[in-house]
């Protein structure tokens, strides 16, 4: 499967919010380190204080921005770096302690943290920012001089490469999720028979209002067609040959659609087509999905369309349905097999 932005997307959507309590769980537990700090003095000692509380300042604006923000090519770098920010609050905190023996310790600690971080994130990701975890450690000892520099990378790059692999498998096993998400949204969003829209996919192109809030706001027109005398079709040759019938219909009606459009499977042989465009292109889209028909022989036997055409000029979109289903009988009682345009 490949594995583009959408899926990424989806994989930070699943967990963002144990990405956002992980960010708030290690800013938090960082505070503590004070504790540790004073430990190593054998009394309170404040200097480390304004060191272990830095890390609020990019806390707060993690929190600020994750609140207005759901983009994962922004969240992620931004989480990565309050991550790092704890890494550096630590590493000016360490340049008061004196002693930096357990140092090697507080740094496979923070690392541990950074396995939760690579959840929400691509994987590959991970790898780079959790990597440059051994850059600050480096950068750091060009004047902190750590004692035990030499133990910090030897037991950091095995957990290195173990958090790689962690965060690797993780993607892996939401690969299958994702797959199994698509494919429910799929079968929620489409009908089976033709491949088309079904009603549900109306839900995602209307305001709470119910008004179609599609392309960009531009002109929409709709379209309602259905097949003549299907119920023929089907008591003649069956429903299997029905069915053939009206996958043929489908594929010839969306080889001729040129304009976007939303083609939806309204009931039956009954067929919905929210386009963008006036009601002039909308007519002629309708003469060449009616004349293509006309002219298919058919694998199982020829058959015609009526269809009704209506303009949506905002409000309810049952309102301009309900318009184009009377250009549809209209279409129907004048002889079928023809257009009809019902002009508010």
């Amino acid at each position: 499967m490949k594995k583009d932005r959408t899926f990424y997307q989806s994989k930070f959507e699943h967990y963002r919010t144990m990405n956002m309590w992980i960010v708030i769980t290690s800013c938090i537990s960082s505070l503590f380190y004070v504790i540790s700090d004073w430990y190593l003095f054998g009394q309170i000692n404040t200097i480390t204080v304004p060191a272990r509380m830095a890390i609020l300042i990019p806390f707060i604006i993690f929190m600020i921005i994750n609140a207005r923000v759901r983009d994962c090519r922004i969240m992620v770098p931004l989480s990565y770096l309050v991550a790092h920010g704890i890494m550096w609050c630590t590493i000016w905190a360490c340049t008061y302690l004196p002693d930096l023996t357990f140092a090697s310790d507080g740094f496979i600690i923070i690392m541990a943290v950074f396995i939760f971080f690579g959840f929400a994130a691509p994987a590959k990701w991970s790898i780079v920012f959790t990597g440059l975890i051994f850059a600050d450690i480096l950068l750091a000892n060009t004047f902190l001089h750590y004692p035990e520099l030499t133990m910090m990378l030897i037991l950091g790059i095995p957990f290195y490469g173990g958090i790689c692999l962690v965060d690797w498998a993780v993607e892996r096993s939401y690969v299958f999720q994702y797959v199994a998400k698509r494919m429910l949204e799929e079968s929620a969003f489409h009908d089976q028979l033709t491949g088309l829209f079904n009603r549900n996919i109306i839900e995602s192109i209307v305001d709470e209002h119910r008004a179609l809030k599609c392309f960009d706001g531009k002109g929409i027109s709709i379209l309602i067609f259905d097949i003549d005398f299907f119920k023929k079709v089907n008591d003649t040759y069956g429903h299997e040959s029905g069915d053939m019938v009206l996958k043929e219909v489908v594929d010839v009606s969306m080889s001729v659609l040129e304009l976007p459009n939303y083609m939806i499977r309204w009931g039956g042989e009954e067929f919905l087509v929210i386009m963008e465009g006036n009601l002039t292109k909308a007519r002629e889209q309708a003469e060449k999905i009616r004349c293509a028909i006309e002219q298919n022989t058919g694998a199982v036997c020829p058959v015609t369309i009526s269809a009704g055409v209506t303009g949506y000029h905002g409000g309810d979109y049952n309102a301009s349905v309900q318009l184009a289903d009377r250009a549809l009988y209209l279409a129907k009682n004048n002889g079928r097999n023809r257009v009809e345009l019902y002009m508010d």
